[in-house]
């Protein structure tokens, strides 16, 4: 199994061309017969597919070689009703492929070409993950700008407490500039929970809004919302300009965010402090009937701390570049994690996890 990206130029423009957006395809190698292997599209799981793949799996978790009866037997374990005939018929199968090696009578291992192909199966897995993730946060939080309950979404950061003066300073940078969904952060220390997390000694604890929680406004506010796309934003004189990069949510079986952090193609240090930089964001869809309730959530949201500086499209048109589908406004989102990169950026050892945990907003204050 592979995948392919497709570009997708932009919008006409002074920068024409440059944005790379990755739609990830999905191929699966199936078996034919004959001298060549054909690759189609996955458009949805194959029993056929599915099965050599389960195949794969338990003769990985086996430490020694394996037999057809025996294969039968644990994929009968796991809800695979398929007979010993049909095993060895797909070992064969396999064999040819090159995944699997016969070990006298003793059984099958896998080849290191079948070991990588079950890694690469095991994307396919995944895909969709990240779109649950963020479909589950957005029903679970509960931001109102005009309610007294407002349980937002964070992303967590773990600071070493020897760079905190300069993470600090930088993040506050950041906030001033707009460059991130809100101000507030909740800071705790070493032997704390944080989420699911134990604050190991020796660093800080920073919990900071995630954008997810003006999707989370907005969907139980009855607007349906789509998150679309994440990527890096320009920023000139300290206004969100284009995306130069972007990759689907709906394609990826990592977290984009994750993604564009671990490149370390961002400059949003230079950005709070020069007016020029980039900027993570993400963009996502509401119906076009849905945009004046929208205008005025958001608004009532920046009232009362969440927003930060924001772009909404018109009808059907690309945001910033950013693909918009029709009948839909595309808005995008500073992402929450901008000040945490920067103090990345400036050289403190901080490590990042994005839509991580549900948090009470009354537990957070500004920093200044």
């Amino acid at each position: 199994m592979t995948t392919t990206p497709r570009d997708f130029t932009a919008a006409p423009g002074p920068r024409e061309g440059r944005l790379q957006v990755y739609l990830h395809k999905i191929y699966m190698r199936f078996p034919a017969w004959g001298p060549k292997i054909e690759m189609k599209l996955l458009t949805r799981p194959h029993t056929s597919q599915r099965r050599l793949i389960e195949i794969l799996r338990v003769i990985n978790a086996s430490e020694k070689p394996v037999g057809a009866r025996a294969i039968s037997d644990e994929l009968s374990n796991r809800g695979y009703e398929v007979g010993e005939r049909a095993v060895r018929y797909n070992l064969k199968i396999m064999d040819e492929l090159g995944f699997t090696m016969k070990e006298g009578y003793s059984g099958r291992t896998l080849t290191p070409l079948g070991k990588r192909e079950l890694s690469d199966a095991l994307v396919d897995d995944r895909v969709g993950f990240v779109n649950t993730r963020i479909e589950e946060y957005m029903y679970r939080s509960s931001f109102d700008p005009d309610a007294g309950e407002k349980r937002v979404v964070v992303n967590t950061s773990l600071l070493n407490k020897r760079d905190s003066e300069r993470a600090l300073e930088t993040m506050v940078r950041v906030f001033d500039a707009g460059f991130t969904v809100s101000r507030r952060a909740l800071i705790q220390d070493e032997g704390e929970e944080m989420g699911s997390i134990l604050i190991p000694p020796g660093f800080l604890g920073i919990s900071t809004v995630c954008s997810i929680t003006l999707d989370g406004m907005l969907l139980s506010s009855g607007i349906p919302v789509n998150t679309t796309f994440a990527g890096v934003v320009e920023v000139r004189e300290g206004e969100l300009c284009e995306f130069t990069d972007l990759i689907a949510y709906a394609g990826s079986s990592l977290d984009p965010m994750r993604v564009f952090m671990s490149r370390k193609t961002t400059r949003v240090n230079e950005a709070a402090k020069t007016g020029d930089g980039g900027l993570l964001a993400n963009s996502r869809e509401i119906p076009v009937a849905a945009i004046d309730q929208a205008r005025d959530l958001l608004e009532r949201a920046k009232g009362v701390g969440i927003g930060g500086l924001m772009r909404i499209s018109k009808p059907g048109e690309p945001n910033m570049g950013c693909p918009v589908a029709a009948g839909k406004v595309g808005i995008a989102f500073c992402g929450g994690v901008n000040a945490a990169v920067a103090a990345a950026e400036a050289g403190a050892e901080i490590t990042t996890a994005p839509i991580s945990s549900l948090l009470e907003y009354g537990m957070m204050r500004d920093l200044r």
